[in-house]
């Protein structure tokens, strides 16, 4: 029986050669104790013990992380990949409209009385502004595919989860109706199972002595235990800012996930996409303040002071769900040149509001007591609090997220443009307003005095990027450690058709061999009957 086992088994793992997952698996034989004899102890052949998969666990163990680190990359990539494409290309970037915006201003600054001249001042910057629309608008596309692949990864985590737990039950129930032996095949299957699992979310297993495996994710968040599945929820953050937290028992657990294809695209959100949100934003703040400042300082083609030239930017303070008080944040720009990329958390303890770096977590110094008169003044940012707080309230404070989207050009009629300066007569050739708009492009205006709008940009598609660079760098690097990884474990656990095929000749021979011993065994007994008859 122990060969006919061996064969039937060389069979399946030749069945199998195809099969995703399927790990070879190997008959065991013991040599059966022999019988004691006058002249010593007498085999009585052999025996088997078990079938067992041939596996490595360290190879395993590693297949499982090499798995969540590469989805974690390849997720990754796709983020950056497709906002390096729309900031980099000409067609999309902001580069051509921006340097066609000062070259209006060159021509308006030579001939300041042109009408022409004027309104492509006003055309080109409408272009401009429409670019910036049309960056944020993708940006927030990618947002929204971020939100729905998030869906989708937790959906396929708590699906894979609950079908490693249905496989746990049954492969204790099968391994106790067996008396204790593996049920092979299901181990199979719950291996691909968890390897599936890892590559949405970074997990680590460990297994109890009834056979069952149970998983957890994040620090240490348990999503089988036994038979019993956990599931990760979904919900939009404390303060609705269009970004998603996964939860877990109702509990943000985001920031605990940094492996697997989930990991990629939250990691992606916070490196990648709000990063360059509020870059962007950060240009269109800089440029509405500083042109807006200097148009200020001319006069129009009718003798009237100019007024804003692009329409003004601010943004609100996003409340936390749990706020218990009305209050109300407005935030401005007092001093673009300080205006930094980062968000922040605004809270009120009771007696006094603080203000901390959303991303660091670093405390960040105010002065001003936050009235419209005395506003709270911080990294270049002129805040204003109205209503009663509570003790316990936050807020959210993404000064530039929004401008791009909400960037304007505030005058129609060319006559409105102020190219000359204060005190100049109406219809006038003055070009000093001009040529100061004009040097608006060449001056440091951001970065504390670093960064032109040119430079700016520049520094934004570079920066993004590199990102993209070093993500597909850091893709190939785990794709090639994942490929041997699997390498490695198909040359241990992968079925060999030309070992399958010498091992049926062997198993064979033995069987047949076997039977034999059994027909001598026969013809000896039958001629020893025989001779008792006689």
């Amino acid at each position: 029986m122990g060969y006919r086992k061996a064969l039937d088994t060389a069979g399946h793992n030749i069945a199998n050669v195809n099969t995703d997952g399927y790990t070879r698996q190997r008959v065991e034989f013991v040599s059966r104790l022999g019988g004691p004899q006058g002249d010593g102890y007498i085999g009585s052949g052999v025996s088997t013990s078990t079938v067992k998969r041939i596996t490595d666990a360290f190879v395993g163990a590693r297949i499982v992380a090499d798995t969540s680190a590469y989805e974690r990359a390849a997720a990754f990539e796709g983020v950056v990949g497709q906002l390096d494409t729309w900031l980099s290309d000409s067609t999309t970037g902001l580069g051509a409209p921006l340097t066609a915006f000062f070259d209006s201003l060159n021509d308006l600054s030579a001939n300041p009385s042109s009408t022409a001249n004027r309104q492509s001042v006003l055309s080109d910057a409408q272009s401009l502004a429409t670019r910036f629309h049309s960056l944020s608008g993708q940006i927030d596309s990618l947002q929204s595919e971020l939100n729905a692949r998030v869906r989708q990864d937790v959906e396929e985590i708590n699906a894979a989860a609950r079908d490693i737990a249905a496989l746990n039950e049954r492969i204790t129930l099968a391994t106790g109706a067996a008396g204790g032996q593996p049920p092979n095949d299901l181990l199979d299957q719950r291996d691909q199972l968890i390897q599936k699992l890892a590559g949405k979310i970074g997990i680590t297993t460990t297994e109890g002595d009834d056979g069952s495996i149970s998983v957890f994710a994040g620090n240490g968040q348990g999503l089988v235990i036994g038979s019993r599945a956990a599931a990760l929820g979904v919900a939009d953050d404390a303060y609705g800012s269009g970004r998603l937290d996964v939860t877990f028992n109702g509990i943000a657990v985001t920031a605990q996930i940094g492996s697997g294809s989930l990991g990629g695209l939250l990691d992606a959100q916070h490196e990648v996409i709000d990063p360059a949100r509020a870059k962007l934003g950060r240009l269109a703040v800089g440029l509405t303040e500083a042109f807006n400042t200097q148009h200020r300082l001319g006069v129009d083609a009718t003798g009237t002071a100019g007024g804003d030239f692009f329409a003004p930017l601010g943004s609100a303070g996003l409340g936390a769900r749990t706020n218990t008080g009305g209050a109300a944040i407005d935030v401005g720009f007092a001093d673009v040149s300080q205006l930094g990329d980062a968000d922040y958390e605004m809270s009120f303890d009771g007696a006094s509001w603080s203000l901390r770096n959303a991303s660091t977590g670093a405390a960040v110094s105010m002065t001003g007591t936050g009235t419209v008169g005395d506003p709270f003044l911080a990294d270049g940012l002129r805040i204003t609090v109205s209503g009663a707080a509570a003790a316990g309230d936050r807020f959210s404070l993404q000064p530039t997220a929004r401008a791009a989207a909400d960037l304007s050009v505030a005058i129609t009629d060319p006559a409105r443009l102020a190219a000359a300066a204060a005190g100049s007569a109406a219809n006038s050739s003055d070009n000093t307003n001009a040529r100061a708009l004009l040097g608006l492009g060449t001056q440091r205006v951001l970065d504390g005095g670093r960064n032109t709008f040119a430079s700016a940009n520049t520094a934004l598609v570079s920066g993004v990027g590199n990102q993209a660079q070093q993500a597909g760098v850091a893709r190939s690097a785990q794709e090639s450690l994942l490929s041997q990884s699997i390498a490695a474990r198909d040359a241990t656990s992968g079925v060999n058709l030309d070992e399958e095929a010498a091992d049926l000749v062997r198993f064979q021979q033995a069987y047949q061999a076997a039977a034999q011993v059994i027909a001598v065994a026969d013809t000896v007994f039958q001629t020893l009957l025989a001779a008792t008859q006689r």
